[in-house]
């Protein structure tokens, strides 16, 4: 029985150990998360916000203090043109993740589906008369958690990065979501440390652009997928220690 157990406990160590140093964040079943979703349903269809947006207990502007706004080119699939998206790769937020609008005109916008979901909450972008969904998304909580879930419309399978930050500013993660059709979706920190302050969305060359909708925060630890053989591995090593003793 002892010969049976070590690589058994073994696997299932070896299991748990990749599980924890495969990322900073672990996607989640965005139902685990409960909590209320804020879903802009106070904004009305076509609204144009210039300055930060307060909703839910959150800020929402373009980007943070510490990030330089560029514009990357990229054409869409399935589009002759070309189009302007805002990109934020060029250097990092400062201590204390200030959030800062974007110009006028060129910030926040709302759109309303006509669906059960209705209005989603999207960036401008910096080309006129095709700015609706290329812009950034910038959002500050009003105190750091441990896991968020959120809905992306037109998705449309484009080069999406959600990029997860602390309160001084450090990267938590660069989720990349690129290739994801609409849909729920939710990433839980690796351990439960409840340090996710804000966030950046931004996307590239999606036909519609991307728009925000039904956010949930998580202050809690969420259960992370390798917390079940985490245990299960303990136990079984334990019980190869004590069969060794005897």
């Amino acid at each position: 029985m002892r010969f049976r157990l070590q690589p058994l406990a073994a696997l299932l160590l070896g299991l748990t150990v990749s599980a924890a140093q495969a990322g900073a964040t672990n996607e989640v079943a965005y139902a685990s998360l409960g909590g209320a979703a804020v879903t802009f349903s106070e904004l009305t269809d076509g609204a144009a916000i210039d300055g930060l947006l307060s909703s839910g207990g959150m800020q929402f502007g373009e980007r943070f203090a510490g990030q330089e706004l560029a514009v990357t080119k990229a054409p869409r699939p399935g589009a002759v043109a070309q189009d302007w998206f805002d990109d934020l790769s060029i250097g990092a937020p400062s201590v204390g993740l200030t959030l800062l609008a974007g110009a006028a005109g060129a910030n926040l916008g709302a759109y309303n589906y006509g669906d059960a979901d209705g209005l989603a909450l999207f960036g401008v972008g910096p080309q006129a008369g095709a700015a609706d969904g290329f812009g950034a998304i910038s959002a500050r909580f009003a105190s750091p958690v441990s896991a968020l879930g959120l809905q992306l419309r037109d998705a449309d399978g484009g080069a999406i990065t959600l990029s997860l930050y602390r309160t001084d500013g450090s990267l938590i993660q660069a989720v990349d979501l690129s290739g994801r059709s609409d849909g729920r979706y939710a990433f839980a920190r690796t351990g439960g440390a409840a340090d996710i302050a804000g966030f950046s969305l931004t996307n590239r060359d999606s036909y519609y652009g991307v728009s925000l909708d039904n956010l949930v925060l998580a202050a809690a630890p969420v259960p992370e997928p390798g917390s079940a053989l985490l245990a299960l591995g303990g136990l079984l090593t334990l019980a190869v220690g004590r069969r060794r003793a005897r």
